[in-house]
């Protein structure tokens, strides 16, 4: 069975005003959402922050850039999406890139997928919302996490 984006989104994995000192504080607090619902454990963050060393996942998105950091399923007790839209911008590196092209990045998008062949396909559709600068501007200017998810949504719905 295919996993989608609507079934993953929770408002309570939606963090709006989110202050981080830097994107590696943004994916701990992120997770720390996530070890609260149970969906991962607390060793997910630093298999997140090792990997994004490796393969970065800024995305040069307009008008903001966007990261969608995420790791093998090892702390992962069930798939979820945790996204956090950040009170002032934090560093990722660009994906694809040897880690030295900085994206300032405002919108974190946490994956914790439990089925390791289901995220591409969920990647692809993140990729699909992530491409609308209306709905970046949006998600930044949501004020509840109901909001947002309603944002995105109605996004979803449009494909």
């Amino acid at each position: 069975m295919a996993i989608n984006l609507r079934d993953l989104l929770h408002e309570e994995h939606i963090l709006i005003d989110l202050e981080a000192k830097d994107a590696r504080e943004a994916i701990q607090a992120l997770n720390h959402a996530l070890v609260a619902s149970q969906h991962t454990q607390a060793e997910f963050a630093e298999d997140v922050w090792q990997r994004e060393q490796t393969f970065p996942t800024g995305l040069p998105t307009q008008p903001l850039a966007v990261a969608i950091p995420h790791a093998d399923p090892q702390h992962v007790n069930a798939s979820a999406v945790c996204i956090g839209l950040l009170k002032q911008p934090v560093t990722f590196a660009q994906m694809g890139s040897d880690g030295s092209t900085h994206l300032p990045t405002r919108i974190v998008i946490l994956l914790a997928i439990k089925e390791r062949e289901k995220q591409v396909a969920l990647i692809q559709e993140l990729m699909q919302v992530i491409q609308s600068p209306e709905l970046l501007e949006a998600l930044l200017d949501a004020r509840s996490p109901r909001q947002a998810r309603q944002i995105i949504e109605n996004a979803l719905k449009g494909d």
